[in-house]
């Protein structure tokens, strides 16, 4: 399994376009399949931080969401709305605790 992490950072003023436009991501995403988890998080200390943890069944999966419309169309309409480029990251899963 991948696991990605991407935090956005958004321009003041531009908080709930961001949030909006990020949310949109929602519908499409959960068609793809090998996508397991696609989850949005907003940060309850710093306005306007966001937060996508997501989870692909493998490479190939994460490269169908990189290369969709969809996510194509969200870098194009983001990043006049960010303070600073995304940071994102790629994991391997090492352990946890199940939900």
């Amino acid at each position: 399994m991948i696991y990605l992490t991407a935090a956005f950072q958004a321009k003041s003023g531009k908080e709930s376009e961001l949030e909006e436009t990020l949310l949109g991501m929602m519908p499409e995403t959960a068609k793809e399949t090998g996508t397991l988890e696609y989850r949005l998080h907003k940060s309850q200390k710093t306005e306007g931080a966001f937060f996508f943890y997501e989870k692909y069944s493998d490479q190939a999966a994460l490269d169908v969401h990189l290369e969709s419309t969809h996510y194509k169309t969200l870098v194009t309409l983001i990043g006049p709305m960010l303070a600073s480029e995304p940071i994102v990251d790629t994991y391997k899963f090492i352990e946890g605790i199940p939900e």
